[in-house]
């Protein structure tokens, strides 16, 4: 399922629109990314509403819909339980982060780096 990226200096999978990737990938990551792939679409409105009150400080009234059509392609990082929004619409500098628990059970902090 991964394949070794040099330029990323991981390995890498895309399942379902989403991208993974990992240090070293493992039958356990791999059931693990399968099983976030099959759920994130289910939860893409829970994690906009939960990244709102962070980004509104920046761009100011979003609602959840027009979040969610901004934030493009996600990235998640395996082994840091984190979702990584690199190709969002709202700006061309900022980088949105999420962390996550459980199979997106649960939306701790939210990094808006740049």
């Amino acid at each position: 399922m991964f394949q070794y990226d040099a330029d990323s200096d991981a390995y890498l999978a895309e399942r379902n629109g989403v991208l993974f990737l990992c240090e070293e990938p493992s039958g356990e990551l791999e059931r693990f990314a399968e099983a976030l792939a099959a759920c994130y679409e289910r939860r893409r409105s829970d994690i906009a509403r939960h990244m709102l009150p962070r980004l509104t400080r920046i761009y100011g009234d979003l609602s959840a819909g027009q979040l969610m059509a901004a934030l493009g392609k996600p990235q998640i990082d395996l082994d840091r339980n984190v979702i990584t929004y690199l190709e969002h619409t709202l700006d061309d500098v900022h980088i949105f982060e999420v962390e996550f628990q459980g199979m997106l059970e649960e939306f701790l902090y939210v990094s808006i780096d740049g």
